[in-house]
């Protein structure tokens, strides 16, 4: 009775659904054979494997609970998971457009120094910026990056977020952007110098070097000053060509409207 006790501990602790499996059927058929008398066995035999049975039996009730509550759980938790990375994919597109819409508006709001430099980055993949106000506020904006830097210039390349959304739709209607910006140029320009942009209204281009020098005046008519302060924005036509300067399109048109004729 001392190892039949042994041998009920130690299934007792078994857990393997398999063997599980395997001891019911064994003692499943040993009971099967002893009921119909195929086998004969002593009662306490007969005892032990009528206890093995409901072990058994219990123990894979108690497997098949396991395994039902272990694939609802897991399947609970799968779709807990796919809501979970549903909504983190939904937020993260959430953030894209809003970060999208953001440099859009960023855009639209550049002056005529800033579209000149996103201009000549949409030309090429970089170009040197003199350190200030302009380069510090594209940078801040992420529309550009630099990943060099000298003492008074960075090399400026554009991001590439600012490089898609100015591919996919901004650069179809730059030159209302730069309609806009000159615009804002013009409205703010001092009369002192605004009058020599007058001329622009009746001309397309204007050269501000003399033909002639003489003792008593420079190479330059005095508007080489003030167009050269703009000499790279987008009120001119890129590149120059010598000190002929060339009205852009968009600015003439905004000029037009702030100094009508």
């Amino acid at each position: 009775m001392q190892s039949v006790k042994e041998v009920l501990e130690l299934l007792n602790k078994a857990k393997d659904i398999r063997l599980n499996i395997a001891i019911f059927l064994v003692v499943s058929g040993l009971l099967y054979s002893i009921s119909n008398q195929y086998i004969q066995v002593d009662d306490a035999l007969k005892t032990v494997l009528q206890g093995l049975f409901f072990i058994t039996s219990i123990r894979l009730v108690y497997g098949f609970i396991g395994l039902l509550y272990g694939a609802i759980e897991s399947n609970v938790e799968s779709k807990r998971k796919l809501k979970l990375s549903n909504e983190e994919k939904d937020q993260r597109e959430n953030d894209r457009k809003m970060k999208i819409n953001k440099m859009r508006e960023n855009f639209e709001s550049l002056d005529i120094f800033q579209l000149y430099i996103v201009q000549e980055l949409k030309r090429q993949n970089h170009i040197d910026v003199m350190k200030g106000a302009t380069l510090f506020t594209l940078k801040n904006m992420n529309i550009i990056y630099t990943p060099a830097t000298g003492e008074k210039y960075e090399s400026a390349s554009l991001t590439d977020m600012a490089m898609v959304l100015l591919n996919e739709e901004l650069w179809e209607k730059y030159d209302t952007l730069k309609l806009s910006a000159s615009l804002r140029f013009f409205r703010g320009m001092q009369p002192e110098d605004a009058r020599h942009f007058i001329e622009f209204r009746t001309k397309d281009s204007i050269n501000t070097q003399r033909s002639v020098k003489t003792a008593t005046h420079s190479t330059h008519y005095e508007n080489e000053r003030v167009f050269n302060t703009y000499s790279k924005s987008v009120i001119f036509v890129q590149p120059r060509r010598g000190y002929i300067y060339i009205i852009d399109p968009a600015a003439k048109k905004a000029l037009n409207t702030i100094f009508p004729a």
